[in-house]
């Protein structure tokens, strides 16, 4: 598992903002998952969402347990006779593909990061922290967070996926841009179990992704061409609404130790600093180290 700098992060610093919507859960009560070899075990959560989604369709009074309806139209029309699935079987398919997505998410490393434990009174941080926040409260669009290693990039950027996790019930991918380009290889090996395109469109799907640590990991022409493939694929999409859920499609959170993303694929720079769709924030070259320092042992 791939890890940064910026999560060594603890809650020693306290946060100065007066409390607000977000409604952290609070850490003890956030779930601690299982690690092996660096791959998630599937969210308690989760798990617990899709036994309640198994014993619904049981008790549904529409389809009475069938899972299917079928509409009541008149004969002659095209969908007289055709099976669809009911809201209850729907719910079903929406539980196990979160699932499915979250189980490629590092988010279980980094279910302690709150906004309300972040420390703003790092100098530098306030702007970035601010804009965060608000992100957080109404997801829509980009967000690339830029600035150097220790800054606290990777502290926001988890805080928005724990807040749109557990207040807006989103289906949330956390996860390094070297980590995701390793879950794609991986399905060419002879003992996967998915395909790359099953694999691919997990990713894309997620409501809200997070790509930690965006920056020279895809030296390969391979490697530059699936991660602009998914980022267009989510610019394109960005904007749009979900009938379903009502919010932005696509939304999308980026953080990167890259200035202004120099040395970033053209292609990939050009829709993340696309003023369109996205919110470019640096925390600027001369920000103080979020990272807590070790107290030197007395002797």
């Amino acid at each position: 598992m791939t890890t940064t700098d910026e999560r060594d992060t603890t809650s020693a610093g306290r946060d100065v903002l007066e409390p607000d919507a977000l409604g952290d859960v609070a850490a003890e009560h956030r779930s601690v998952v299982t690690w092996d070899y660096g791959k998630q075990a599937a969210l308690p959560e989760l798990a617990a969402e899709i036994a309640a989604a198994e014993a619904a369709i049981g008790r549904c009074p529409a389809c009475k347990g069938a899972g299917w309806l079928r509409r009541n139209v008149p004969y002659g029309h095209p969908d007289f006779g055709k099976p669809e699935k009911c809201e209850c079987l729907q719910a079903l398919a929406r539980a196990k593909r979160k699932r499915d997505i979250m189980s490629l998410s590092s988010l279980g490393e980094v279910r302690d990061k709150t906004m309300r434990n972040f420390n703003v009174r790092v100098p530098g941080v306030q702007q970035a922290a601010k804009t965060a926040r608000n992100f957080a409260l109404a997801p829509d669009g980009w967000l690339v967070l830029l600035g150097p290693v220790g800054c606290g990039k990777t502290h926001l950027a988890a805080a928005i996926a724990n807040a749109c996790f557990d207040r807006l019930d989103m289906v949330v991918l956390f996860v390094t841009v070297a980590d995701l380009l390793d879950h794609l290889r991986a399905t060419f090996e002879p003992s996967s179990v998915i395909t790359y395109d099953e694999q691919f469109h997990r990713m894309r799907d997620a409501e809200l992704l997070v790509l930690d640590d965006l920056g020279a990991q895809y030296a390969t022409d391979w490697a530059r061409e699936k991660l602009f493939q998914l980022m267009n694929y989510r610019y394109n999409l960005a904007g749009s609404l979900d009938e379903r859920t009502g919010r932005s499609r696509a939304i999308t959170v980026v953080t990167s130790n890259l200035f202004e993303l120099r040395g970033v694929e053209e292609r990939i720079r050009s829709r993340l600093m696309d003023t369109g769709i996205s919110q470019v924030v640096s925390f600027g070259r001369d920000v103080g180290d979020f990272r807590p320092r070790l107290r030197p042992k007395t002797p």
